[in-house]
C-alpha cells in the first residue's frame, strides 16, 4: 500500500537503547552527546524514545533543544538491545521508526531526510546510513555475506576507496546495522520487530532478512553520514551460541541463496489482530507476545525453507552421485572390454611368439645339420690330403733307393 503522502515528510520516532555509559575521555555521556546532535535535525523528529534498563548509569537524559524526549524502562534483566528496540517500537507514534545507537553522532541536519526519501518507494523496507569511525574510516556502509557470515562491506576503508569500488551510491544490500536503521513502523510490526533470539548480535541482519523474505528491499544510503563510536558501551564479542542460532534459522552455504527479493509469493503478516489493536490489562505483554509470535513464525518459515532447500540440495547431490556411479560403472564396463581386448591381443602375440620360436627351433636344427655336414666334409678333405700326400712319398723313396744301390756297387 502506497502512503498518501511521501514518507520523507512523515513523522519519525527515534528509538535509542542506552546503558548511559560515559563517552571515553569526556564528561558527558554518549547518550547526551547523541541527543545534542539529534537536535540539529530539520525537521525535528516526532519523538525520541530512550529505552533504559537496570544497568543504566547516571541521571536520566535531559531535555535537549526542544527534542520531544520520552524515557521508557526495558524491564529487568541484562542489557538486551532487541528487547529495548521492541519496547520503543510498540510505544512509538511515528509512521517511521529509526533504531539508533547512543554512540552515534550526527554532523549535519539532513541525513535522516536522505534516508527517509528511499521509503517513498513502497518496495523498500529498511534504509541504513554510512557510519564512520572517529578517524573517518568506514565502519558500516551496508552488509554482505562472506561465506556464511554477514560482514560490513568496506569496513576499515576510506570513503574514496569505497567510491572507487562503486560503494558511494545507494544500493541494495542484505542488511544494514541496527546502529542506524530506518523503516516503516507497520513493516517492523508485521515481521515481528527485533527477534528476542538475538539479544546482542545478528538481530539487525536477521530483521533485514525477514523484511527481504516478506518481499521488501533493504538499501543503504552513503550520503547519510554519521560518526559511530562502535562498541564503546560494550565489548564487541559474538558468542558461539549467537552464531549457532543465526545459522539454525538462515542456514549456511550453499543454501543461503533461497532468500527471495520482491517475491510474489511472500507472505503478509498484517493480521486482523495487530500489535496496536490489543486492549485489556495485559496490553503491553500481549503486544510483546504478538511481536514474538510473528518473529517466530517468520523464523520457522525461514528455517523450513532452509531445510527444504537443504533436502533439495541433498537430493541433487544424490542424483549427481547416482550419475557419477552410473558413469563409473560405464567406465568399468569399458575398462573390462578394453582388458578383454588387451588379453586377446596378448593371446595373439603369444601365438605369434610360439610360432616364431618353432621356426627358430627348425632353423637351429637345420643349422646343426649343416654344421654336421661341414664337419663330415672337412674330415673327408683331410683324408684326401692324406691320400694325396702318400704317393709322393713312395715316389721319393723309389728315387732314393736306386741311387743307394748304385753306390754300393761302385
Amino acid at each position: 500500500m502506497v502512503d498518501s503522502q511521501p514518507l520523507s515528510r512523515a513523522s519519525t520516532s527515534i528509538v535509542i537503547p542506552s546503558a548511559g555509559h560515559l563517552q571515553p575521555d569526556a564528561d558527558a555521556s554518549m547518550l547526551q552527546r547523541c541527543l545534542d546532535t539529534l537536535a540539529l535535525l530539520d525537521p525535528v523528529p516526532a519523538e525520541v524514545i530512550v529505552v533504559v534498563g537496570d544497568e543504566f548509569q547516571g541521571e536520566p537524559p535531559q531535555q535537549t533543544a526542544g527534542l520531544p524526549l520520552r524515557v521508557l524502562h526495558r524491564g529487568a534483566g541484562p542489557f538486551d538491545f532487541s528487547r529495548a528496540v521492541n519496547r520503543g517500537l510498540l510505544a512509538s507514534r511515528g509512521e517511521l521508526v529509526l533504531m539508533l545507537n547512543d554512540d552515534i553522532e550526527a554532523e549535519t541536519a539532513d541525513w535522516l531526510g536522505k534516508m527517509a526519501a528511499h521509503l517513498d518507494d513502497p518496495s523498500i523496507g529498511a534504509v541504513g546510513a554510512a557510519l564512520l569511525y572517529p578517524d573517518r574510516s568506514i565502519q558500516h556502509i551496508g552488509m554482505e555475506f562472506d561465506g556464511a557470515h554477514p560482514i560490513h562491506s568496506f569496513r576499515g576503508c576510506q570513503l574514496s576507496e569505497a567510491a572507487a569500488a562503486g560503494g558511494n551510491g545507494a544500493r541494495d544490500v542484505i542488511g544494514v546495522t541496527g546502529a542506524c536503521l530506518l523503516a516503516r513502523r507497520r513493516d517492523l510490526l508485521a515481521v515481528g520487530g527485533m527477534s528476542l533470539e538475538f539479544p546482542a548480535s545478528y538481530g539487525d541482519v536477521d530483521l533485514c532478512l525477514r523484511l527481504i523474505r516478506s518481499g521488501l528491499r533493504v538499501v543503504v544510503e552513503p550520503a547519510a553520514t554519521l560518526i559511530h563510536h562502535e562498541s564503546a558501551s560494550r565489548e564487541p564479542v559474538i558468542e558461539p551460541w549467537e552464531w549457532e542460532r543465526f545459522a539454525a534459522r538462515w542456514g549456511e552455504p550453499p543454501y543461503r541463496g533461497h532468500l527471495p527479493v520482491n517475491s510474489e509469493s511472500a507472505h503478509n503478516y498484517d493480521s486482523p489482530m495487530t500489535a496496536d489493536q490489543v486492549d485489556g490489562e495485559d496490553r503491553d505483554q500481549l503486544r510483546d507476545e504478538i511481536l514474538n509470535l510473528r518473529d517466530r513464525a517468520l523464523g520457522a518459515e525461514a528455517r523450513t525453507q532452509f531445510l527444504t532447500n537443504r533436502v533439495a540440495h541433498q537430493d541433487d547431490q544424490m542424483a549427481e552421485l547416482e550419475d557419477r556411479v552410473a558413469e563409473r560403472d560405464t567406465r568399468i564396463e569399458d575398462w573390462k572390454d578394453r582388458v578383454a581386448e588387451r588379453d586377446t591381443r596378448i593371446g595373439e602375440r603369444d601365438a605369434l611368439i610360439a610360432e616364431r620360436d618353432l621356426r627358430m627351433a627348425e632353423k637351429d636344427a637345420r643349422l646343426a645339420e649343416q654344421d654336421n655336414r661341414i664337419a663330415e666334409l672337412e674330415a673327408e678333405n683331410l683324408r684326401l690330403h692324406e691320400d694325396l700326400a702318400r704317393p709322393a712319398m713312395v715316389r721319393l723313396a723309389r728315387r732314393l733307393v736306386p741311387r743307394s744301390g748304385r753306390h754300393e756297387r761302385a
